[in-house]
């Protein structure tokens, strides 16, 4: 019985944790640029950065002065583009009209460690993509569609950055 229990807990090796950096318990996240003219993905995109931050718990997001490291992060490209189109017949000819559209947020970032010249993570770019369909007002549709999008955006750059290494 007492070598079935010593067995039992030697295991095989593996063990259940995270991939994250032995050494970097924690981040913060530095104000977020918009290149774009898109209003308000920079304060959406870092809201998101920091709630897909604490859902994956592999580091705690404090501020910039406690912090192990720093993700640095700028929005360089919007596009919308048309998915699908209806058409809408009358009397003299085909309207063609889009249904449903999608929007992709691509955003450069870097992870730096305060104090030192080389980054932890040099530039990568993460891209994120949503689908909107805008019955009534087009402009409300977009940005909670380009909401979206940041989001998994973020999602993609906290997935890159806990397991870099």
């Amino acid at each position: 019985m007492a070598a079935l229990v010593l067995s039992g807990l030697c295991g095989c090796g593996y063990h259940i944790g995270t991939f994250g950096h032995p050494q970097i318990k924690t981040i913060a996240i530095a104000a977020v640029k918009n290149d774009t003219t898109v209003y308000n993905l920079a304060y959406q995109m870092r809201n998101y950065l920091s709630e897909q931050f604490m859902l994956d718990g592999t580091l705690k997001v404090v501020s910039e002065k406690k912090a192990d490291c720093i993700i640095y992060m700028h929005i360089t490209d919007v596009t919308v583009r048309e998915v699908t189109t209806t058409t809408q017949y009358d009397d003299r000819n085909n309207n063609f009209q889009p249904e449903e559209w999608a929007i992709t947020v691509t955003a450069e970032y870097s992870v730096i460690i305060p104090g030192r010249k080389k980054p932890l993570i040099p530039l990568r770019q993460v891209t994120g993509t949503a689908n909107f369909q805008a019955p009534g007002d087009t402009d409300s549709a977009k940005r909670q569609g380009a909401g979206q999008a940041c989001r998994e955006a973020a999602v993609m750059a906290v997935e890159f950055t806990t397991e870099a290494w």
